[in-house]
């Protein structure tokens, strides 16, 4: 059956993407096959087996040989345009470009349409991020942007224009902060951390009253390890102590690949309430409602605090 005239001849708008194309019975399964086809241009892998066997028959050996081969595409495509559709022929046929740049980048695009003003008062974490850094280097002033959990996915916000992250850009928000009024550093030389590893946190403050240390691994889950405990001001403290419960473990997300955590240490005069992050030992922590990073950095706003970005690797 012959396609529409234009189907597999539609050209780039942009000069970094890809085009793709696709044909169901309705727009939604077109537009889907026009997405695979362009994850499979942008990352394709290929697993391929080969098995050679004998068996007697008849007095003889038989030898057979099996071949086996399967492709697997993934990409996370957002923000494509779709630059064409038409039902013809009983089917809908589209066209569909991507603008295969970073999540920062796109970013940058849809700011630069708007009349951006200096803002100097951001928020005490996000601050001291790499994205802050980025930002304020590509549009040459400082913006009040924050971090926005949507649909389960990460994006980045400033007043009307939001931007989904890549997994890449998503990671510049973890950070090691500096702090005059506290200090926190694991007990494992130079804070790197192996799977299945035990170990604690050394604390200082510089004043009376109560730490509280919250984990927020690399998909953005937040949990609280240790909430509310009295601390002396200046002397060092290991928290937890050896007669604590639960000693912190190390763990990976992915088995054998290396990940990352940010540990945040909040000092308070009084008790804080923790109800929105999950106990780091519940077996809901894999919840949607966890994943609230972005609520942590606003509960850090006007709050005394430091941070510290661990690395976790597999075992040697």
């Amino acid at each position: 059956m012959a396609n529409p005239m234009w189907y597999l001849n539609v050209q780039k708008t942009k000069a970094n993407s890809y085009i793709g194309y696709g044909i169901g019975e309705n727009d939604v399964k077109a537009k889907q096959e026009a997405l695979n086809d362009i994850s499979s241009q942008i990352s394709v892998s290929v697993e391929t087996s080969m098995k050679q066997s004998e068996k007697l028959s008849n007095g003889k050996f038989e030898s057979s040989d099996e071949f086996s081969s399967l492709q697997r595409s993934k990409s996370m495509l957002n923000d494509y345009e779709l630059l064409k559709m038409e039902y013809y022929n009983g089917n809908y046929y589209v066209a569909v470009e991507y603008e295969n740049i970073p999540s920062l980048d796109k970013f940058y695009k849809k700011l630069r349409l708007l009349n951006i003003t200096q803002n100097t008062n951001l928020n005490p974490y996000l601050k001291h991020t790499m994205i802050a850094k980025k930002l304020k280097k590509s549009l040459g002033k400082n913006i009040d942007f924050s971090l926005l959990r949507k649909d389960k996915k990460w994006f980045i916000k400033y007043k009307s224009v939001i931007q989904v992250l890549d997994k890449k850009d998503f990671a510049s928000f973890f950070t090691s902060t500096y702090s005059k009024e506290l200090s926190l550093k694991t007990s494992k030389k130079r804070d790197i951390l192996y799977d299945g590893d035990k170990f604690y946190f050394n604390v200082v403050s510089k004043k009376d009253g109560y730490v509280s240390i919250l984990s927020v691994y690399e998909d953005g889950t937040v949990s609280t390890l240790i909430r509310n405990v009295k601390i002396s001001k200046v002397a060092p403290q290991k928290i937890p102590d050896e007669e604590f419960e639960t000693i912190p473990e190390a763990g990976l997300i992915t088995q054998g690949v290396e990940t990352y955590d940010l540990y945040v240490l909040v000092f308070s005069k009084n008790k804080l309430h923790f109800d929105s992050f999950a106990y780091a030992d519940s077996e809901l922590i894999d919840e949607e409602k966890y994943k609230n990073f972005d609520e942590l950095i606003e509960f850090l706003d006007k709050k005394s605090f430091t941070t510290l970005k661990v690395v976790t690797k597999p075992k040697r």
